[in-house]
């Protein structure tokens, strides 16, 4: 029997699977219904870049960005850590950037994640450093952006292990 994914709303496994989605029985909500853009493409099929940004204007951040440029697609990642500039750029093919893509929508379920995160007000100190934003990038009249501060989604850790190839160049250079 295949695993269900755990929800992207609440973290839980108490899931079951419909006929085209999947329905949390404790949050109550659906997700992983097929994404689409606005005129009916797929969005894997659709989504023309990404950007991600982590960190913030006093310490700095790490940025990483995707730009689909006919069959292949560019991407380039930069550290503004303590004021200096360190930057990498290389090139997906289209195989890889439709498998990056795929992974977004298909499995870290980026189209059901919430548009803000921020902490619960439990009497933690927020630290702000730890600011993020993640773009999806459709085309010039269509972008999906999400955010946060000392907040994230259920995914994060698979997200953030999906771009890690791309970060670990930066520690190379």
């Amino acid at each position: 029997m295949k695993k269900l994914p755990i929800c992207p709303h609440c973290g839980s496994k108490n899931v079951k699977s419909e006929e085209e989605f999947y329905h949390c029985d404790d949050c109550l909500v659906n997700y992983g219904r097929d994404a689409y853009a606005d005129d009916g493409t797929p969005m894997i099929d659709a989504v023309t870049g990404l950007r991600f940004r982590y960190g913030d204007v006093i310490s700095g951040s790490v940025r990483l960005r995707f730009i689909q440029d006919g069959d292949v697609c560019l991407y380039e990642v930069y550290d503004s850590q303590e004021g200096g500039l360190n930057k990498f750029a290389g090139v997906l093919s289209a195989d890889e950037w439709k498998k990056l893509k795929t992974t977004l929508f298909e499995s870290l379920f980026v189209n059901d994640w919430d548009r803000v995160y921020i902490p619960v007000n439990d009497g933690r100190e927020i630290r702000g450093n730890n600011e993020w934003a993640f773009n999806v990038i459709v085309n010039d009249n269509e972008e999906y952006g999400y955010e946060g501060v000392d907040a994230f989604p259920v995914y994060w850790k698979q997200f953030l292990k999906l771009i890690d190839p791309f970060m670990d160049n930066l520690k190379t250079e």
